[in-house]
């Protein structure tokens, strides 16, 4: 069976201070509900015109999740966040756009 990535949180790196995010992504991150696929994550993020990367980050794992660097540039800023994303085995659904999730909105 095939596994596929699904968002778990974001987190940012201790080296970009809260305050510098920008609103739109900010409010991005808060409507990105867990479970979300890498694939629409990146859909997503382009589709806003945000450019997009994404990089494994290997020594970084905690209780089976495992992170990902996920930077976009917002408005001419490029802003590195960590995505928490865990390995489960792809189901066929509907494509759905991110939804507000409030355990998501304190992060910024």
């Amino acid at each position: 069976m095939a596994r596929t990535l699904r968002l778990v949180s974001f987190s940012l790196p201790g080296t970009f201070p809260k305050e510098l995010v920008p609103t739109p992504l900010a409010r991005f991150v808060a409507c990105c509900e867990p479970g979300l696929t890498k694939e629409r994550l990146m859909e997503c993020a382009r589709a806003r015109g945000w450019s997009p990367t994404w990089k494994q980050l290997p020594d970084w794992t905690r209780e089976g999740q495992e992170a990902f660097g996920f930077a976009v540039t917002v408005d001419g800023m490029g802003v590195p966040l960590v995505a928490w994303m865990r390995r489960t085995v792809a189901v066929k659904r509907s494509p759905k756009g991110p939804e507000c999730d409030p355990r998501q909105m304190s992060l910024f």
